[in-house]
This record gives structure tokens, sequence and C-alpha cells, in this order.
């Protein structure tokens, strides 16, 4: 290896190139690089089941902002910028509408507001208008030197990826293609985090597996939850997380590009040498670590794979190989048999239990797949989650720019550990065996995992400059 390739991991943060019509007119004309910005997307799915992550979102956007501000260390107010986009479906499956743009602000005030104007309706058939929200959060105002995020929250997927009763089966009515998106993203910097609402999103065939695939292109995460409650703290961690990431990439990302475009070196062999120099000086990172439900297939890896490398949506579907049997765990099936059990019955001996709110959507599948969970409103399943009476967040910290009560933006007492942080407010030995999935941020070495993500965010930003 020739000396010049090394990777230099103690050399001056690099800022990246500014992706080609994309540069805001925000940017300042100093940039200081080691300045930390962020700009932050939310995508959600506005359509009939997702009632409870919309009032989540809202409840808790206060809150979240003031976190993200105070443990990112921003240093302004207009450090920080919230985007929000709501989706449904296109026509004749939704006739509302299509894409909701609210574009950038600082002020989270007004994001508040434009979340209590969402609620959840309609939809149609199964899958949404997915690819069109993604399309407008990609075209958005990105500032050239923050830090760039999308957060999409959903319980659907895209049209065209195969599944049974999709209304526009070749693909979004608009001509776009979710892999060839999720591909911008990555080269302009912008990476996606997907909030898979349980048990709803795997009642589909190919949903999960599709959604792992378009994270892992941009180098982000995929975010399997049971409950809305735990939507607050999915988003802080995976926001702080990936800021570490992000000084990291502007750190090393020339040196590595050069090694995976220049000297045609593999992803995994880069990152393994990456990985290895990190640790020798004692780099440390964040990394939100979510209770998985998932369990492994030979199937299911077989079509993350296929719809990485696939050009097109139209070029993935012939390759995709059915998923036999449920794709959850043992221990998240049992969770969800047991609060079954207690709720049918609670219900049969008390005339006071509220009914169960309806899902507004009804999704149409094939019979082959009856051994697929059925399609309901997630909180039905908040055992496996954050208790209903626990409270998401509440400590008082010092006041933020975004305090608009008392400045209260701690983060659900979260209690420091060796290597972790919890968010929980129960100590660990209450929450074994308790059925509750759980969400975790850790402060520890960095992984390998998370070198191979550096790696891939490297080499796709240098690409597209």
């Amino acid at each position: 290896m020739d000396e010049d390739m090394d990777f230099d991991v103690g050399a001056a943060p690099q800022s990246f190139p500014a992706p080609d019509s994309q540069v805001s007119n925000h940017q300042a004309v100093n940039y200081d690089p080691n300045r930390k910005m962020l700009d932050l997307v939310f995508v959600q799915d506005c359509t009939g089941s997702q009632g409870s992550y919309i009032s989540s979102a809202t409840k808790n956007i206060e809150n979240i902002c003031g976190h993200i501000f105070e443990s990112g260390k921003l240093q302004a107010r207009e450090d920080l910028r919230i985007g929000l986009v709501a989706f449904r479906d296109h026509p004749p499956q939704d006739h509302t509408y299509i894409v909701k743009n609210f574009g950038f602000s600082s002020d989270i005030s007004k994001v508040q507001k434009d979340l209590s104007s969402l609620y959840a309706s309609g939809g149609g058939d199964g899958p949404e208008a997915v690819t069109a929200a993604l399309v407008e959060a990609l075209n958005m105002d990105w500032r050239e030197h923050a830090s760039k995020m999308v957060v999409l929250i959903a319980d659907a997927p895209p049209h065209g990826i195969g599944e049974y009763g999709d209304g526009f089966d070749d693909g979004s009515p608009d001509g776009h293609d979710p892999l060839q998106v999720a591909r911008l993203m990555a080269s302009r910097g912008i990476t996606l985090f997907f909030v898979a609402c349980e048990p709803a999103l795997s009642g589909y065939q190919f949903a999960t597996d599709f959604y792992k695939a378009i994270t892992g292109i941009t180098s982000g995460l995929m975010l399997p939850l049971t409950t809305a409650d735990l939507l607050a703290h999915a988003i802080v961690g995976s926001v702080l997380e990936n800021l570490d990431m992000e000084r990291l990439v502007r750190e090393v990302g020339a040196a590595v590009a050069q090694r995976i475009l220049g000297n045609n070196e593999s992803v995994d062999e880069v990152a393994r040498e990456l990985h290895e120099r990190l640790l020798l000086r004692n780099e440390s990172t964040k990394k939100v670590v979510i209770e998985s439900i998932y369990k492994e297939s030979e199937e299911s890896t077989h079509n993350v794979n296929v719809f990485t490398e696939a050009p097109s949506l139209t070029e993935a579907r012939p390759h995709l190989r059915r998923v036999q049997g449920t794709r959850f765990t043992e221990k998240y099936l049992q969770a969800r048999a047991s609060l079954s059990r207690s709720s049918y019955s609670y219900s049969s001996y008390s005339p006071a239990t509220p009914p169960r709110s309806p899902t507004s959507k009804t999704v149409s599948r094939s019979p082959t797949l009856s051994a697929s969970p059925p399609r309901k409103v997630v909180t039905d399943f908040a055992a496996f989650g954050a208790p209903k009476n626990a409270s998401v967040f509440g400590t008082a910290v010092a006041s933020s720019p975004f305090s608009l009560a008392g400045g209260k933006a701690a983060f659900g007492g979260m209690r420091t550990t060796i290597g972790r942080t919890s968010f929980d407010d129960e100590e660990d030995e209450e929450d074994e065996g308790s059925g509750r999935q759980r969400v975790e941020l850790r402060e520890d070495s960095i992984s390998l995992e998370q070198a191979r993500r550096i790696a891939m965010q490297s080499a796709w930003r240098s690409a597209r400059a």
C-alpha cells in the first residue's frame, strides 16, 4: 500500500463538496468547519393507521429538538433546521393529497404547528406515495455544510416492489424509482433513517427487506418500533449517532474515497483498516441500539442484497424470494400473544374499557401470506414498548433556544452507565424479561459496522463531486 494513500486520522476535518444545484441560500460566507449544523427532515405517513405516530411527534418535537441541540453541542438556534414532508397516496387511491412540503425552519413552534395540522386518514391500497415523498425531501433546500438527515416514519412500502393488491404495480405514477432516489440521497450526503411501524410493516411480503436496503444504501439505519411511545427516543438517538458519523466522514472521507474509488479497493477491506486505525486512537462514538424484533432468514438476506444491487425495482422484482413463516423473533411473538390474552380478558370483564380505534385502511393480501401478522394500529402492542404511563421526557436541564415551556429538554431521565446510556427510567434488571422492546444510546468504541458506514458515505459523496 502506498504511504500517501494511508488514512491520516489525525488530520484536520475536511468539508465535502457541495452537490450541484443543491447549494442553499443560507450558507455562511466564512464557513467554520468545526461548527456543527444539522438539517433534519421528517417524512411522515399520514394515512389511516399513523395517528399515534403523528401524535407522538407533535407532542415531543420541542423536547426532541431541545435534546438534539444540547447533546449535539450546536451553538446557535439556526444551526438546527427541521423540515417536514407529509404524504398519503396517489389518486384514485387517495383524493386528499399526495405530498405536503412544509419546508425547513429553525422556529420549532412553527414545526409543532405544522405537525399539529396533520391527521391520519385514508390511504386506499396497502402501498403509499413513499417514493414521491422521498423525492420531495431530496429536492429540499439543504445547506451545503450541514449534516443532512431524513427520518421516514411509515408502516407501508412504496408502490412497485411486488406487493399483492398494489394499485400501481408498475411503480410510482410520477415515474421515479425509490432505489435511484436513495442513491441520489447518498451522493448528496443525505442519510436516511427509517422508523418501521410494526407489526403492520411486516404484514407485507417484501417491505422490510426493501427498507433495509435503501437505508443501507444511504448508510443510515432501520429502526423497528412496536409502539409510538419510543419514537422520540429513536429519533434523538439516531441524530446523535449520525452527528458522530458525520464528524468522522468529514475528517477521513477524502482519503477513504481515494482508496475505494481511486485504488479500486473494496469497501469492506477499507472499512476494516479504518476501524483498526480509529480503535488505535481510542475513537468512541454514540450508537443507537434498538432491540430487534426480526429473525434472520436466508430469503430476507437475499432480498436485501437484490434491492441493494439492482438498478431499479423493475430489475429487482424477478429475483425476490418469499420469506416463509413469520419474520418476528420468538420473544416478540410471545410478548404479543401475552398482551392479546390480557387485553381480551380485561375487555371481557370491564364494561368501561374503551373500544379499540379501528384502522381506517385495510390491506388486501394473497391467501399464500396467511402466516403474516394482521395489519393493526401499532399501539395495540404497547406492552412490548414503553409502558403507557411512562413519561418520555421531563427532566429539567439548562434552557435551550428551543424551549417553549421552562427548558424541559432532557431525555427521559437518561442515566449513564459504563459504555452506554439507557433511555428507560427503570433499572436494567427490571427490563430483563419484561417483554418491552429496549432502546439504548451507547457511548463506546467505534464498531466495524460504523466504520463501514463511514466508508460507504465517503465513496458516495466523492463519486458525486
